[in-house]
């Protein structure tokens, strides 16, 4: 069966894995206000914030930042927390919607990077957005797995790419 597979088959696949991981995480509790009593605070919490709630929160938040552009004796609004925002929107326009391979590419390349974000937030002294300090939960991690999947065609192609690139002498094209 897996025979006539090859390997942009297998990244697709591994791309519509990672668009299920991603809707699943959705519905996962993601974070928490508060600092962890015990290894079980990371996996069940009565006050969790599920993946879904998150979006929606970053995505306010971004309109928050907006604001306190405007008006700077507003409240400001953690930077970090405005980019996390933007992760989940990139990726469904870049990994589902967009058919432009370069544009794709270059996302795909951005996206770990991005990902630094959330934790850079997490970590922050001042959340600057609600209840903090908060921590990642499980559906955190998985949602991240499932981000980063959805692009696995771009990365084995930049993979395929490269490897061709090392392979060619200094003569040739």
């Amino acid at each position: 069966m897996f025979d006539r597979l090859d390997r942009d088959d297998f990244a697709n696949v591994a791309k519509i894995i990672g668009a299920i991981i991603l809707v699943v995480s959705l519905f996962l509790p993601a974070v928490t206000p508060g600092y962890p009593q015990s290894l079980r605070d990371y996996l069940v919490t009565n006050d969790a914030y599920h993946g879904w709630a998150c979006v929606a929160w970053t995505l306010w938040g971004s309109v928050a930042f907006i604001a306190s552009l405007f008006n700077p004796s507003g409240q400001g609004v953690n930077f970090f927390f405005v980019v996390s925002g933007w992760i989940t929107p990139l990726v469904v326009v870049f990994g589902a919607v967009a058919d432009n391979i370069t544009a794709k590419r270059r996302f795909a390349r951005a996206l770990p990077f991005l990902m630094v974000f959330p934790f850079l937030f997490f970590a922050s002294p001042e959340p600057g957005w609600g209840p903090g300090p908060f921590r990642p939960l499980i559906g955190h991690y998985v949602w991240t797995v499932g981000c980063l999947l959805i692009f696995t065609p771009q990365y084995a192609g930049m993979l395929r790419s490269k490897r061709k690139n090392d392979n060619e002498s200094p003569g040739e094209h």
